[in-house]
C-alpha cells in the first residue's frame, strides 16, 4: 500500500509541473512624418566689412562674410542675394550701391561694389534661381556659405568722406 501512495503523488506532481501555455500575436506600427525645413540663420551671418579705403584708391577693395545655412537631410536648396536697400534700379544686382549714413552729404553719397559665389570675383550673386544663386543640399547641419565682396575701383565713385553701408537680404528656398 506504501507504493501505492508514492505513485499517485508522483503523478500529481508531474501534471503541476508542465501546464499548456497559449499565446496570442499582434503587430502595429510607430509612424512620424518629418517635413523638409530651411532657415538661414541670421544671428551666424557675418557682414561684408571692407574697412577704409582713400576715396582715391584706384586698386580692388575686398572683404568676405558668411552666410549660414541648415536644411533637413537632403533636402536641395538655393540661397540668393537681393540688390539691397539701395540700389540703382529695384532688383538689378549689377548696381549694388552703399549709402552714406551721413544724412547731410546728399552729393556723391554712393559707392558701387559687388557680391560675388568665388574668391575670383567672377560669379556675381543674385536672385535668378540656376543662373546666379548658390546651390546645395542639406545635411541637417548648418554649412556656412562665403559671401565674396568687391569694390572694383573705389575712385570712380568720386565718393564723399564718411561711412557707408547697405543692407542685403538672403532668400533661402527649397
Amino acid at each position: 500500500m506504501r507504493f501505492l501512495r508514492t505513485t499517485v503523488l508522483s503523478l500529481a506532481v508531474a501534471s503541476l509541473a508542465a501546464p499548456a501555455l497559449a499565446a496570442d500575436t499582434t503587430t502595429f506600427n510607430v509612424k512620424i512624418i518629418i517635413t523638409k525645413a530651411c532657415t538661414i540663420t541670421a544671428a551666424a551671418a557675418t557682414d561684408v566689412d571692407f574697412g577704409s579705403a582713400l576715396s582715391t584708391a584706384t586698386t580692388p577693395s575686398n572683404a568676405q562674410g558668411t552666410i549660414t545655412a541648415q536644411c533637413s537631410a537632403l533636402t536641395p536648396y538655393t540661397v540668393a542675394l537681393n540688390a539691397g536697400a539701395n540700389a540703382g534700379t529695384a532688383n538689378d544686382v549689377t548696381t549694388r550701391r552703399m549709402k552714406n549714413t551721413d544724412v547731410s552729404v546728399t552729393a556723391n553719397n554712393f559707392v558701387g561694389y559687388q557680391l560675388y559665389r568665388d574668391a575670383a570675383h567672377t560669379d556675381v550673386w543674385g536672385t535668378t534661381t540656376g543662373t546666379n544663386t548658390a546651390a546645395g543640399i542639406g545635411t541637417g547641419l548648418a554649412q556656412t556659405l562665403n559671401v565674396y565682396g568687391q569694390i572694383a575701383n573705389p575712385s570712380v565713385n568720386n565718393a564723399a568722406a564718411g561711412n557707408y553701408q547697405d543692407t542685403i537680404t538672403a532668400t533661402i528656398t527649397y
